[in-house]
């Protein structure tokens, strides 16, 4: 037989357990079903994510209400398990019966929503591997580099899409293009191409390029772009920005003067420290002389000030903590990031906390690349 690394439990610590919980109960039932809660909100975030990422998001904004074998036909679902979703969303009050079909409740509607559907997307789905890997990293049976951590491509960029776009954060860093005198802007790590093609429907005047080291990213950027009517001014590409010079096309190069990395460049951190991150902001000062970089990065958690003063969410711990288990390094704090940026030989011209859009753990930098 397997020996799983835990001792036998005695009849004595069965009996301390049991009293443990027993007096919890007793004094402070509210904390208790808290704990036991974890369970159910895993599960109705694993529920909405397998929902909306099978096409049931698109499908309640364009139809309002779900008839379980019409909505299977039209998005090829099985019925069955739809069905099983859907009531296990009725039971939790956020779906509400109505005829033969359902409806979204007034308790469910606020869950319906972009930023949501992003973070539990990103976060949640495009992390599952590495988290119920969590255990077997810690006793030491897989090493960070086994595959096994691997994130989930696909769901990381489609997450981050969806919440960069809810947040509002696209006009506001338009806006910003414009007051720069942006005119061609090149998006490094694009993944499926949603910010470049939000700037672009915003913006008519407009056009850039999007290039992200991931294949089947690039072609599902061409095609959104196509399907919004944008791909005569936007171009996508596969290349990856690092030490080395991007081998892009010289007269599209020429063209931009602006470059933008959306909670990007903090992943070199996982493929050398700090000094990657440098080469990487030195690289673009010797391809983009002149250019102003727009930087978007989350700062780096205290969970010591975090226990002293517990925020409203753990947002930025969450954050925090998924990136150096993914190999993606930690996070930096903003002094971090400015002592990287004077390094690169980069100017920061300026720190914008929160912008009035995200939470201010989160800053664009606007960096001349001289």
């Amino acid at each position: 037989m397997m020996s799983t690394g835990v001792a036998p439990i005695i009849q004595q610590e069965v009996d301390h357990e049991a009293k443990i919980c027993a007096d919890l109960i007793g004094r402070s039932l509210g904390p208790y079903l808290k704990t036991v809660g974890l369970v159910s909100e895993a599960y109705l975030a694993q529920v909405l994510v397998a929902l909306w990422d099978s096409g049931l998001y698109e499908y309640v904004r364009g139809n309002g209400k779900i008839e379980i074998n019409a909505a299977a036909e039209e998005l090829n679902l099985d019925p069955s398990v739809l069905r099983s979703l859907i009531e296990y969303l009725m039971g939790w009050g956020l779906m509400a019966p109505e005829g033969d079909g359902f409806v979204l409740s007034e308790k469910g509607r606020p869950y319906w929503n972009y930023i949501t559907r992003g973070v539990l997307t990103a976060h949640l789905a495009g992390y599952n591997q590495l988290l119920v890997n969590l255990g077997p990293l810690l006793r030491k049976e897989i090493d960070i580099n086994d595959p096994k951590l691997d994130r989930s491509g696909r769901l990381v960029a489609s997450g981050s899409g969806y919440a960069l776009q809810g947040s509002g954060t696209i006009p506001w860093i338009l806006k910003l293009i414009k007051q720069i005198s942006g005119t061609f802007v090149m998006d490094i790590g694009c993944g499926a191409g949603d910010f470049l093609i939000q700037l672009a429907l915003r913006w008519s005047d407009g056009a850039g390029i999007g290039i992200d080291m991931n294949r089947e990213a690039i072609t599902q950027a061409i095609a959104n772009a196509d399907r919004c009517g944008v791909s005569d001014r936007l171009v996508f590409q596969f290349a990856k920005l690092s030490a080395e010079p991007m081998t892009i096309d010289k007269d599209i190069l020429d063209k931009v003067d602006t470059l933008t990395a959306m909670y990007l460049v903090h992943e070199f951190s996982g493929r050398g420290g700090p000094a990657a991150i440098t080469s990487a902001i030195s690289q673009l000062r010797a391809q983009f002389p002149g250019r102003k970089l727009l930087m978007l990065e989350g700062e780096r958690a205290d969970p010591a000030a975090l226990y002293a003063a517990p925020p409203r969410t753990f947002a930025q711990l969450d954050y925090s903590f998924i990136h150096p288990l993914s190999r993606q390094g930690p996070l930096r704090t903003a002094k971090e990031w400015e002592e990287i940026i004077k390094s690169a030989g980069a100017t920061l011209l300026d720190r914008i906390p929160g912008f009035g859009q995200v939470p201010g753990w989160i800053s664009l930098y606007i960096i001349a690349l001289e």
